[in-house]
């Protein structure tokens, strides 16, 4: 698994991809056989989850080389992310309560089963396995993901909100829309009446024998939870439209695109990732890198003041404010999760008048994201074919 927390090299690992792997990626991507090499997935979902890459750049990248029927179901792929954040956009009740189950569950934390799994220690090879990968390479194969899920919640019997931040925590792609609602849909509770069990045979067969946890895996399904319809916010993305030139502008882990800065006098870069999230040194790591790396490229650019800045001292960015007269901070929109929450917090506290701006990308795919995604799919080749054209 390639560190890609630069541009640079995760579009040379784009391109890569495009040459040699991305032709079988249909027939393939399901297929988990155990190394980078042999797999036929981009791997470039940590520097699309931090905007390193952007959604609109890796599409259209692809695109320059196929036709879109030969590469649909890569594009789809890209897609579901878009999906995930859309939908918990429009649902924003789902977040609040999943960190509130987060607190009432802690206790679980202290359980023999729960310690068990989180140690690799089941027993059953395949997960164990998993736990360490997850840990040593802050990676897992998305179908890999599924079986996990499935595994934690139906054979372990434990809280798939626990599984959710045991993600959360590892992976270097982890993002709060996408794994959260990811692991309602294997527990039952993003789509009505849709659970998924992993068999042993559909592990067995995608793994190309690795692995076979027979009579391992329960197979019957278990209510883990009550599912629910929630009320439908609409969004009012038009105000979220970038501008071109601002006082200043204020750069966060989540968003670390090169593409739509608005030309600025001030520029706040955040220096380290927020501590205050729970995460592994590997993911601190990966999020400082990709974020130095930021500063560097910025650096080198005629643009105007770099201000390096740490959300949990806030105050001396206020005070810097106050000396340069500035009123507003415009920076990328964080998409719900623990880096928005942040932004929450310090306007209540320091009183700082925060203005959002979203891509073309977001602004467009979103207002398709309200169901299924099959409704948001339909949209895909007519939305990648105008946003070409911009």
């Amino acid at each position: 698994m390639k560190d890609l927390f630069s541009f640079k090299k995760a579009s040379q690992e784009l391109d890569r991809f495009i040459k040699n792997k991305i032709y079988s990626y249909s027939e393939m991507r399901n297929f988990d056989l155990g190394s980078s090499g042999s797999n036929y997935v981009s791997y470039l979902s940590p520097a699309i989850t931090r905007r390193i890459l952007t959604e609109q750049y890796v599409v259209n990248r692809v695109l320059k080389f196929f036709p879109f029927n030969k590469v649909e179901k890569f594009i789809q792929e890209i897609c579901w992310r878009t999906y995930w954040k859309g939908y918990l956009e429009h649902r924003p009740k789902i977040w609040r309560e999943f960190l509130g189950d987060l607190d009432s569950l802690g206790y679980q934390r202290n359980s023999e089963k729960y310690e068990k799994a989180v140690l690799g220690l089941t027993g059953i090879e395949c997960y164990d396995n998993w736990v360490n990968e997850l840990k040593d390479k802050n990676y897992l194969h998305n179908h890999t993901r599924m079986w996990f899920a499935s595994i934690w919640i139906y054979t372990l019997h434990l809280p798939w909100q626990l599984g959710a931040e045991l993600f959360l925590e590892h992976l270097h792609d982890a993002d709060p829309a996408s794994n959260t609602l990811s692991w309602r849909w294997v527990a039952g509770i993003h789509t009505q009446n849709k659970q998924y069990i992993a068999s042993p045979e559909n592990i067995n067969k995608f793994t190309r024998g690795k692995y076979y946890p027979h009579g391992q895996l329960k197979q019957q399904v278990r209510q883990v939870s009550t599912w629910k319809d929630y009320e439908i916010i609409d969004l009012d993305l038009e105000s979220y439209q970038p501008k071109k030139l601002v006082k200043c502008v204020l750069i966060h882990e989540n968003n670390l695109s090169l593409q739509n800065i608005p030309k600025f006098d001030y520029m706040f870069i955040q220096k380290r990732s927020l501590e205050s999230i729970k995460r592994s040194k590997n993911v601190h790591q990966f999020i400082n890198n990709a974020l130095e790396n930021f500063r560097n490229v910025l650096s080198k650019q005629d643009s105007g003041k770099i201000i390096p800045f740490d959300f949990d001292n806030f105050n001396e960015v206020k005070k810097y404010m106050t000396l340069n007269n500035i009123n507003t901070i415009y920076t990328p929109y964080p998409s719900i999760g623990f880096v928005k929450d942040k932004f929450k917090e310090i306007e209540s506290i320091e009183g700082i008048n925060f203005r959002f701006f979203l891509p073309d990308w977001d602004i467009l795919f979103w207002p398709h994201a309200k169901k299924g995604f099959f409704k948001l799919k339909k949209q895909i080749k007519s939305i990648t074919s105008e946003l070409d054209g911009m």
